[in-house]
């Protein structure tokens, strides 16, 4: 397979296509992804489109553009798991696009092709590609900031670099707040600074940037004033105290460590995501460091591929909150890396010998372990909870084959031939499809959502209200999909709305449901059935692993018919 004979379009729709096969095998993966895809719903349905809310309840989490690319395809499709991710999928596309214009820039147009498909089907990319959460789209701004950044470097000033970093760093904003700009500005000033001898970003370059940066600053106010105001000053209070200055001093939910020596020894947290972000490509990463000065210098390119790469990663690595996603915004760099080093061996610019000593075979079997890793714990995982015994085998398989072909990959020969970078890429996403094939199987099973508004749906009262006491999951939201109302939440929990507890429910006038686990039953002296209702459904005795606590839940469906 020879990319160069194919154009960039027919690759995007490649790329759309097993977007789309991907986003399909699996549900909405609580908790972040239903409490996105909801917050669009609500929009939709309630018609304000300036204040993102989760179950009637403010969700100052993230700015509005990624609920706004949502509405289409709610609108089109409904409120599905397919229509909420197709937005990721989309922008996917525009990253995969500046991707290809850093490559083209860096080392032609077979070398940007390459790297396209690269960034997109590496397993990070890949997966937070396909997600319905900000990331992808926050994404799609940021890596085109990061192509005109290359672009001016490379070609000087155009007329197109103004109007065209406004729109990205607006996307930006709008995406995720502030993080996306300012990943844009470190790298544009990383450049600026290590590749002043040898790169055009001198101050019409940095005009433009300071232009576009009080643009798109203004339009993001633009939004977020009017937002703000609208919440009785609750967006930027708990949007800023919260999410910005909590997330860099302190680990947010239990993702990382607390203290200083909770924050030093989280320091090397993302140097075995990228690893294993980018499996099985990530075996040449560690040539690729160790020979970095033999294989880019120290001005030119070889600065705009350290701009792209090292700036995310080290501020990322200062933030004590620590998320894998956070360092998404490197791998477009890592992508054009790897290929253009690829590609220069192939052609003979580099020597092959580079790739045949310690840092090599380090690299090679740490990749190989990755792998066999992710194999047994995919089989493992499988076995477990009854999952089919043919995906396990043929997921297994396929990155065993994927871990024997690094072994014997030549960078030296054609990019997608037979012992090359891009075949190892190709078995080992073939093995990612496969992967997420046989977890959405098991995920059918796990999430139990979906199983309960069946049990409404299919009663004498499918309208009657929900409550919840012992469980409370985003996905359950999602599917039962009742009309939002701003301030009140559709599946509210027990003492919310019923401070009094069971005893008050239970004297209620008209039909309504119980969500309850044992455990919150037989702790309070809760009996549904000693108090006239109806059990319609439960998971049974062993109960059910919830994936996103770790925990074992045994819940019951309680029906109370009402006077």
């Amino acid at each position: 397979m020879k990319s160069q004979g194919f154009p960039i379009s027919l690759w995007l729709i490649v790329l759309f296509a097993s977007g789309i096969q991907l986003a399909s095998s699996t549900l909405l993966w609580d908790r972040d992804e239903p409490r996105f895809g909801r917050a669009a719903v609500e929009m939709l349905r309630t018609g304000d489109l300036l204040v993102p809310r989760f179950d009637g309840q403010l969700r100052p989490d993230k700015p509005p553009l990624v609920y706004w690319l949502m509405l289409p395809s709610i609108g089109w499709l409904g409120a599905t798991d397919l229509a909420v991710r197709i937005p990721s999928i989309l922008v996917s596309l525009i990253t995969a696009l500046a991707t290809f214009h850093i490559g083209r820039n860096l080392g032609g147009r077979e070398v940007g092709v390459n790297a396209a498909v690269v960034g997109a089907w590496m397993p990070l990319p890949l997966l937070l590609g396909t997600a319905a959460t900000a990331d992808a789209t926050m994404m799609a701004g940021i890596s085109v900031s990061l192509a005109i950044l290359v672009d001016q470097a490379i070609h000087g000033a155009r007329r197109m670099h103004l109007p065209l970093l406004t729109l990205a760093l607006c996307w930006a904003w709008l995406a995720k707040g502030p993080v996306g700009p300012l990943i844009f500005l470190l790298a544009a000033t990383w450049a600026s600074i290590a590749g002043r001898q040898s790169l055009e970003l001198g101050r019409r370059w940095w005009r433009t940037v300071a232009i576009a940066s009080l643009i798109s600053l203004a339009v993001f106010l633009g939004w977020a004033i009017p937002a703000n105001d609208a919440t009785g000053g609750q967006l930027a209070e708990i949007g800023i105290q919260h999410h910005l200055i909590e997330r860099s001093t302190s680990a947010i939910e239990s993702h990382g460590a607390n203290g200083w020596i909770g924050w030093i020894l989280g320091l090397p947290f993302y140097l075995p995501v990228i690893l294993l972000g980018a499996v099985p490509l990530s075996a040449l990463l560690f040539p690729i460091v160790v020979h970095r000065h033999q294989l880019f210098g120290t001005q030119g390119k070889g600065v705009l591929l350290a701009a792209l790469v090292l700036p995310v990663l080290l501020l990322m690595t200062l933030v004590a909150t620590k998320l894998p996603h956070y360092v998404l915004a490197g791998f477009p760099g890592i992508a054009v890396m790897i290929v253009l080093v690829a590609s220069r061996v192939e052609r003979g610019e580099i020597e092959a010998t580079l790739f045949d000593g310690i840092a090599a075979k380090v690299g090679r079997w740490f990749s190989i372990l990755l792998l066999l890793t992710l194999s047994i714990a995919f089989a493992v995982s499988m076995h477990h909870h009854g999952g089919s015994s043919t995906v396990t085998i043929l997921a297994a398989t396929t990155l065993l084959g994927s871990a024997m072909l690094v072994q014997r990959m030549n960078i030296a020969t054609r990019f997608w031939g037979w012992r090359g970078p891009g075949l190892l890429l190709i078995t080992t996403w073939i093995g990612f499809q496969l992967i997420f094939v046989g977890l959405g199987q098991v995920q059918n099973r796990l999430q139990l959502s979906q199983q309960i508004v069946n049990t409404i749906a299919d009663s004498a009262a499918p309208d009657a209200p929900l409550v919840v006491h012992g469980y409370n999951e985003p996905s359950l939201v999602f599917a039962l999909d009742r009309h939002p109302v701003q301030g009140q939440k559709t599946v509210p929990s027990l003492r919310d709305q019923f401070p009094q507890g069971y005893s008050q429910w239970l004297q209620g006038p008209r039909p309504a449901w119980l969500l309850l686990s044992r455990q919150a039953r037989e702790r309070d002296g809760i009996d549904p059935h000693g108090s006239g209702c109806v059990k319609l459904w439960s998971n049974g005795d062993e109960g059910t692993l919830n994936y996103s606590t770790g925990r074992t839940v045994f819940l019951e469906l309680w029906y109370r018919a009402g006077s």
